[in-house]
């Protein structure tokens, strides 16, 4: 009898041990196929992009997008599809699409690349907004490959410079400011590069010997800035802007004013100064 009971059970478990392999093979043959899916889709996408043609960009668009709704939380996919964007002037579509992606996974670096292009053609834009027209640079995109390796992230000693290189240029503006409160010609000079002039003037030495007099005519003179913003412009130059209150005993005034700032040499330097009335 328990021997018969014994063939039983083992016959019931070989049963359920082929089933169990008949559902893992299932499984596979299907994540099989939907990985060959995924790839097809995604290579076929990325060629379209890559067209050179607006046809082409159009169709790399649908097909990112189609992929994005069937993987919400593709990075690749994510990043590709605003690259794709980009290279169609879309900036602001693109913007959406990478700041999604960047709250799913803050540390990827090629994400953050083309995300902190987009900020920086912004600030270009309103760089020549109120300064002299310069060309600018048109965000290119970067891609992210076809791969089972992880993106690297940003190199931490980049991240850090660049977050002391601003720091460093708001405590020059906070110093700027003092010395200019304070009445003190020479530091206040200092803080502009030796070769800066307003429109006004067509050298360093008379622009110096008018702002020499402005600041020594009053009895007092008290600066007071609020809302200040800063951003990159390019490579070792900084835009800061911000609402000044001036206030003297001869008048006062409130104007937005934009400071342009770059490494010279160990420091910062103004090499451009703007004013915007209301």
């Amino acid at each position: 009898m328990s021997e018969s009971i014994g063939k039983g059970n083992l016959k019931n478990g070989f049963l359920v041990f082929g089933w169990m392999i008949s559902i893992f093979c299932c499984q596979v043959a299907l994540a099989q196929e939907s990985n060959k899916d995924y790839t097809e889709r995604f290579t076929q996408a990325e060629q379209m992009a890559q067209s050179a043609t607006k046809e082409g960009a159009d169709k790399a668009i649908e097909l990112w997008k189609g992929m994005l709704k069937d993987y919400p939380n593709d990075l690749a996919v994510s990043n590709n599809l605003a690259a794709t964007l980009m290279k169609e002037k879309k900036y602001a579509e693109a913007q959406n699409y990478l700041e999604s992606a960047l709250n799913a996974d803050p540390k990827i670096a090629i994400i953050m690349a083309n995300l902190n292009d987009i900020y920086a053609y912004q600030a270009q834009l309103a760089y020549q907004s109120v300064f002299k027209p310069s060309e600018i640079n048109y965000p290119k995109g970067k891609w992210v490959a076809l791969t089972s390796e992880t993106v690297k992230t940003p190199e931490k000693a980049q991240l850090e410079k660049a977050k002391k290189d601003m720091q460093r240029v708001l405590n020059r503006v906070e110093n700027w400011r003092v010395a200019w409160s304070s009445k003190d010609v020479k530091s206040y000079l200092s803080f502009y590069d030796s070769n800066y002039h307003s429109d006004k003037f067509t050298n360093h030495k008379d622009w110096a010997k008018n702002r020499e007099n402005s600041l020594k005519r009053p009895k007092y003179i008290k600066i007071h800035l609020r809302d200040v913003k800063i951003v990159p412009l390019a490579n070792h130059t900084f835009q800061v802007s911000f609402v000044q209150n001036y206030d003297s005993n001869r008048f006062k005034d409130s104007v937005k004013k934009y400071l342009v700032w770059q490494e010279v040499g160990k420091s910062w330097k103004i090499i451009q100064e703007k004013v915007v009335y209301d």
